[in-house]
């Protein structure tokens, strides 16, 4: 099997290379990454490109390979101004689509995010109506059409579209490496409530499901990907307690209150008092992000974690 991955030397990426590499005999891999990979084995070939090139079929002129796994983008959020999200993550997979058309791979699969639903306090599935309102979410909900536009032109193609919830684990340094270096302190303030629902997953499960999509022929095309069961900041901070055994002191503070706060420090900030808060991450703190996995379990997909045994997973790496 020849698979072209974008994005491969990521923290996703990273780990998805190792799992096609102890899972599939013969196989051979192409990164397309601006960096270069931290996996030493001779299946995989690196090609530090960047995605926005136009002429990225210079590179590839006499390869050939059964499946694309486009993983590549810009995720952080804060992070970036909000043109350039859609240059990598709009203008950027149109690049790839025509680079997988000129090499004639007719199988896509494409990590969008949930982030194409409006955060709410209403689960989310795949046949809810998609909203996005961050630069992140659009720029990818674009591509996801443009992704559409070429499957639909050719009915042998195949496309698979998968909005993983926040993704943790081993050197993710995100999310929830923030949340654990936090809890680490002894203290955590719930932002408003402690009730707010935060979908995610653990990234040697999403792995797990490309690696399903790749072997078996699903009939659907789009999957919302989180654990199954709803998730609350309380939830969450119990489980990383109890996993890491923190005592930690929580409070819940006013959420306009630390809005305020955070906006007087993106001043100091401006002002070069350098610090990392920011207004977005207290609005992610408060507003539920939720999503079900309903077309993954109906497929017949068995998850192997929940988010405790996934945390006592990745405790191996980070105590």
């Amino acid at each position: 099997m020849k698979i072209l991955i974008t994005g491969g030397s990521g923290f996703i990426g990273t780990h998805l290379i190792q799992l096609l590499l102890s899972s599939f005999k013969g196989i051979s891999i192409t990164n397309l990454d601006l960096l270069p990979s931290k996996i030493d084995d001779k299946r995989i070939e690196t090609l530090q490109i960047d995605i926005r090139s136009n002429n990225l079929f210079s590179f590839f002129e006499e390869k050939s390979f059964d499946i694309c796994i486009h993983l590549a983008a810009l995720c952080k959020e804060p992070g970036f101004e909000w043109e350039e999200y859609f240059a990598t993550n709009h203008t950027g997979t149109k690049n790839i689509i025509t680079l997988c058309e000129n090499l004639c791979i007719s199988k896509i699969i494409f990590t969008s995010t949930m982030m194409v639903h409006q955060a709410g306090e209403v689960r989310r599935t795949e046949e809810s109506v998609t909203a996005p309102d961050t630069a992140y979410g659009i720029s990818k909900l674009l591509a996801e059409k443009e992704l559409e536009k070429w499957r639909s032109s050719k009915p042998e193609r195949s496309l698979k579209i998968i909005r993983p919830a926040v993704v943790f684990g081993e050197n993710e340094n995100a999310n929830f490496t923030r949340l654990f270096l936090t809890l680490k302190k002894g203290f955590f303030p719930y932002v408003g409530k402690s009730s707010t629902i935060k979908s995610n997953i653990y990234v040697h499960e999403l792995n797990r499901f490309i690696h399903f999509l790749i072997e078996h022929k699903t009939k659907l095309d789009i999957y919302n990907f989180s654990f199954p069961s709803a998730t609350s900041m309380r939830n969450i901070v119990s489980d990383f307690k109890v996993v890491f055994k923190m005592r930690v002191l929580t409070v819940t503070l006013p959420y306009k209150l630390m809005l305020f706060v955070a906006y007087m420090f993106e001043f100091l900030n401006s002002i070069g008092l350098r610090n990392s808060i920011h207004h977005r991450r207290i609005q992610k703190l408060y507003y539920s992000t939720y999503i079900h996995p309903a077309n993954a379990l109906a497929e017949g997909y068995e998850f192997k974690y929940t988010l405790k045994s996934a945390l006592e997973d990745w405790n191996k790496y980070i105590s």
